[in-house]
């Protein structure tokens, strides 16, 4: 990596202490050091960390983005984040060429549906688009942690693919541990196969509850701070904003590839959206200077987002309904609270309008209109149904949440049909994690993906931890053993 020609595209105003705020503190009168940030991972406020400041990239450091391997732009971006006195030039390169030398993201190309290119987010090692930020931040920590002799564990609530990622990440690193809660019923049998295979110093357990349950328990655990002080707790979930900010990457470097193919159109991006990180990161990127046309938000029948945008309000859409995308089927996305701080909503009014007893303000609602159109879908025959039609006319095989971002786009053609922009929809996770669909249509071809053909044999009952109930003193006696039998290796 050559460090000296990269540095010459960083902006002028690249971070200098990297100091990060909370959503709940509009003014910035409580300042966090990064390595503070890393550590806790929420704010003593309840709030959730954002950076103080967004550099941005000018059109000729954009211009030479399409110069650069992945590693490098990762270290373009995330190096305006990182103070350079703390975490040299070098360090940050080992960073990102150890966490993202075999990144590969495969552009397929429409036949029949003009300007739409499907961006492949799912060939990495856990088969989901989470691995782009885990990896990051999995070396990150380590690296922090290894520096200061110390050891943390990571506490993460998944909806089905965060988990995965998260343990694959930080398997095997020193000086960490990984608790993670999924919804017991509510991921599918291959995400909960790959999350309960994982050994070592990570460990998965079910929660009697959904993902907001599972949530509830992350946030509340990392707010108490006898436990959090204790366990020396943290979180790897998009609650972290280092789980968030290496999520930009990819919008850099997928923007690089198609504006090298389409030099002369806009670009759009369309967003399967559950709990909004994925979202989050883009609209990060759009402020630091990539110049994306919108962003298309997709939802599923948990659609808070979708009524958000279009009326303002999450009232009559916060109940969690089981849907085949289910990693989205979360009620209250913690990332939206991220959105509407960066979008100028008042902090006090956030939780108000996160429980739906309030409407985002009109100002605020209008900007974030001009930036992100949101559609919902409602049922899972649409969800079939999209997926079956995709494959028929482009010999391009989805799976629920990418197709997704596939029928919102169809629903942006709808609305603005003169808009000829190049739309690239992010596929989150390989279609071989849900083999349940497979079995419905045999006649789509789904390949393997390859860290999956280990699982094949593995008998689900017998390896399936009993229910943990869905309250704080169940899930410290889970990390008490843990964290015992983890002392005795």
């Amino acid at each position: 990596m050559d460090i000296h020609k990269i540095r010459k595209l960083l902006p002028d105003d690249s971070a200098g202490e990297s100091l990060f705020v909370s959503t709940r503190d509009r003014d910035g009168k409580n300042r966090y050091h990064w390595n503070v940030v890393l550590e806790r991972g929420l704010s003593p406020d309840y709030g959730l960390f954002m950076p103080a400041t967004l550099p941005r990239f000018t059109d000729e450091a954009l211009s030479n983005l399409a110069n650069l391997t992945y590693p490098e732009i990762a270290w373009l971006i995330m190096r305006n984040f990182l103070p350079q006195n703390e975490l040299p030039d070098n360090i940050l390169a080992e960073i990102c060429e150890g966490a993202y030398s075999e990144t590969h993201i495969p552009l397929e190309y429409a036949i029949d549906d003009n300007s739409l290119v499907i961006a492949r987010l799912d060939r990495g090692p856990s088969c989901s688009f989470k691995d782009f930020a885990a990896r990051f931040l999995a070396r990150l920590m380590s690296h922090y942690l290894s520096l200061n002799k110390r050891h943390a564990t990571i506490i993460v609530a998944t909806s089905g693919d965060t988990g995965t990622a998260i343990q694959t990440a930080f398997y095997g690193l020193p000086h960490t541990s990984v608790l993670v809660l999924y919804p017991a019923d509510r991921v599918s049998e291959v995400q909960e196969k790959q999350m309960l295979s994982i050994k070592d110093n990570v460990r998965a357990i079910p929660v009697a509850g959904n993902f907001d349950d599972c949530q509830r328990l992350a946030k509340s655990l990392l707010s108490n701070d006898s436990v959090r002080e204790r366990f020396n707790l943290t979180s790897a979930n998009s609650i972290s904003v280092w789980r968030l900010l290496p999520q930009s990457v990819y919008y850099f470097y997928i923007w690089a590839e198609l504006n090298r193919k389409y030099p002369d159109q806009a670009i759009i991006f369309s967003v399967p959206s559950g709990n909004l990180g994925n979202l989050t990161a883009g609209l990060i990127a759009k402020r630091m200077g990539l110049p994306v046309k919108m962003f298309i938000a997709g939802t599923n029948a948990n659609n808070i987002f979708a009524n958000i945008v279009g009326k303002g309000t999450s009232s009559g859409s916060l109940s969690n309904k089981n849907t085949l995308a289910n990693s989205m089927d979360i009620s209250i996305p913690s990332n939206l609270e991220r959105i509407l701080f960066l979008y100028g909503e008042t902090p006090e009014n956030i939780p108000d309008i996160l429980s739906g007893t309030r409407s985002i303000t009109p100002s605020v609602a209008e900007r974030l209109r001009q930036d992100v159109f949101s559609e919902d879908i409602i049922t899972n025959e649409d969800i079939e149904a999209h997926i079956v039609r995709f494959w028929r006319r482009n010999n391009i095989v989805l799976e629920p949440h990418g197709v997704i971002g596939v029928a919102a786009s169809f629903r942006y053609r709808q609305y603005f049909s003169g808009d000829r922009s190049v739309i690239a929809v992010l596929e989150t996770a390989s279609p071989s994690k849900f083999p349940d669909f497979q079995k419905t249509y045999p006649d789509i071809p789904i390949q393997q993906c390859a860290s999956l053909k280990k699982l094949v044999g593995i008998d689900l009952e017998k390896i399936r931890p009993q229910k943990v109930a869905a309250e704080p003193d169940a899930i410290v006696r889970e990390l008490e053993t843990f964290i015992r039998q983890e002392a005795r290796k």
